[in-house]
């Protein structure tokens, strides 16, 4: 069974509050969309902030990251050096310990070469002495060779040399050599 239809003014009048509740609802609408625009607008616009500021980190974040690449080449840089001139180091101490040996055995190589050098002056002081000593004794005997030149010459100069010389001559002609 069918409901009976309502009375035309009462749907009229139905209708009216719908229509006014829908234009109503239009217009909430409408201020919501405008509240919204602006809002979306205001959103837009954070979010272009938002995406500059974002871009800008990026950018930093890669420069930042560029820094610290180029951070750690120096870091591994300076390790590097820091092992070399450690290496060095060690170089450096062990000639050093080598050349400080040596010095102490350069040390005790010229003590004992000053022992041996007063030892040779010693030895030269003494030989000088002996020398003087000869020297005099050469001189002594050279004095002593041009006296007895002398006399040999006086001798030989003499009459009885000169007057016996054919006795020597007899002498070295029949055997001066007795058997």
């Amino acid at each position: 069974m069918k409901a009976a239809p309502p009375d035309p003014p009462e749907i009229l009048h139905r209708v009216r509050q719908q229509l006014i509740l829908a234009q109503v609802r239009i217009m909430e609408l409408e201020d919501a969309r405008d509240e919204t625009g602006a809002r979306l607008a205001d959103s837009t616009q954070l979010l272009t902030s938002a995406q500059t500021l974002a871009d800008q980190k990026l950018d930093e974040a890669a420069h930042t990251e560029k820094n610290r690449a180029d951070l750690l080449a120096q870091f591994e840089h300076l390790r590097h050096v820091q092992h070399v001139t450690h290496q060095a180091l060690e170089s450096t101490r062990t000639r050093l310990a080598t050349a400080e040996q040596a010095l102490v055995l350069a040390k005790q190589l010229t003590a004992g070469l000053a022992d041996q050098l007063r030892q040779l002056q010693d030895t030269l002081h003494q030989l000088e002495a002996e020398r003087a000593g000869a020297n005099a004794t050469i001189a002594a005997r050279q004095q002593r060779i041009a006296q007895l030149d002398v006399e040999l010459r006086a001798l030989k100069s003499s009459r009885s040399w000169r007057w016996t010389a054919w006795l020597r001559s007899l002498e070295r002609t029949f055997g001066g050599k007795q058997s």
